[in-house]
């Protein structure tokens, strides 16, 4: 009988491609597998997953093998007042899972956390389903964290936290890549000169700001910089620090979103970057040396908890959002970068792990 999966996850991309990643994976292994996402239809995760654009390697767009199953959640509410309310909204949301695991007759479930696992991972308690847990960054989130001690296993993307499951399953396997990605990457057409600027699908104004800041004094290194803004701050951008003309410096692409995400990795030698674990992740595995401005309100730090083993094994470099020096920080630490190249991309090599997908898969199977 073939196995039927569960995949759980939402809030953030984060969150969702790690687990699109390693449903390419199974269902190109393995033909037979059902595979079913549960999550909250009103979030990015059934947006994502009912996109008819988004498509993995084969170009098949995900919807037509991963069934979406309604799952609503919320986030957990701070205010005591407020949570016997949230308490009997997680309660329901629990339930649908429940109807929709057993309706479906789901085996087995893997869920990379966010509020939108929650109730998938309470009704896999209730209902003895086996499922794992796969978090992505250096800080165990609230979700993971509650419903780690019931899981078949626990796989993690970044480091060994010292937290285990009941049955001591913990696997580092890094996080799962989609092989769209993987496959298009091409590293023998690395420019030196090539510095890549991203901050993320939603941009960040405050690292889109030091660039624009710093840009003089970038384009005298001879640079050839591509800038991804975010679409909501690309107009601001262009009129502030362009006088609203994409054409004032030859060397100085600025894009307001991307889909060319893996092509403009292949290419770049290093970049400026938030911290997120798919970003630490693409980088390394593009051979990217990345420059870090962790987001400063990330939970628990988790973005520079992130960086950090890069950082301390001369990987990458980190720069402080919050400090007086922000922008003088960064120019120093792009110039440093460049200016040692050879060495962090050689410390960075002992950190690609381009197989988590498969990892996971076979611990699943």
């Amino acid at each position: 009988m073939a196995l039927r999966l569960g995949l759980t996850g939402g809030g953030t991309g984060g969150h969702i491609y790690p687990c699109l990643a390693l449903a390419e994976h199974l269902k190109l292994q393995n033909p037979s597998i059902s595979m079913f996402y549960l999550g909250n239809p009103h979030k990015l995760e059934a947006n994502l997953l009912k996109n008819p654009n988004l498509r993995d390697s084969q170009s098949r767009p995900y919807m037509d093998y991963v069934q979406f199953l309604e799952v609503n959640s919320e986030p957990l509410v701070k205010n005591p007042l407020r949570l016997l309310s949230w308490y009997k909204s997680f309660q329901i949301y629990t339930n649908e899972a429940i109807s929709a695991l057993k309706a479906n007759k789901i085996d087995f479930v893997f869920g990379t956390g966010g509020y939108a696992a929650g109730p998938v991972f309470a009704a896999c308690q209730k209902l003895k389903i086996p499922y794992i847990i796969h978090n992505l960054d250096a800080h165990m989130g609230l979700a993971n964290r509650f419903f780690v001690q019931d899981a078949y296993a626990l796989t993690l993307g970044v480091c060994d936290l010292g937290i285990k499951p009941k049955s001591s399953r913990v696997f580092v396997t890094g996080n799962p890549i989609a092989n769209k990605f993987l496959q298009t990457l091409d590293l023998t057409n690395k420019e030196k000169n090539f510095l890549l600027v991203t901050g993320g699908s939603q941009g960040a104004k405050d690292l889109n700001d030091a660039i624009g800041t710093i840009l003089p004094e970038l384009l005298k290194l001879n640079l050839r910089i591509v800038h991804v803004t975010g679409a909501k701050l690309f107009d601001d951008h262009v009129v502030k620090f362009l006088d609203g003309s994409l054409d004032k410096y030859p060397n100085y692409q600025v894009l307001a979103y991307t889909h060319e995400m893996p092509e403009l990795c292949s290419r770049a030698a290093f970049s400026v970057c938030r911290a997120g674990a798919m970003t630490i992740s693409e980088m390394v595995a593009a051979s990217v040396v990345p420059i870090f401005v962790p987001l400063p309100w990330a939970a628990h730090d988790h973005q520079n908890k992130n960086a950090a083993s890069l950082v301390a094994s001369g990987a990458a470099l980190s720069v402080d959002q919050n400090s007086k020096a922000y922008t003088e920080d960064l120019l120093l630490a792009i110039k440093e970068v460049f200016n040692n190249l050879d060495a962090y991309r050689l410390n960075l090599k002992n950190f690609a792990s381009n197989n988590a997908a498969e990892k996971i898969a076979s611990l699943i199977l």
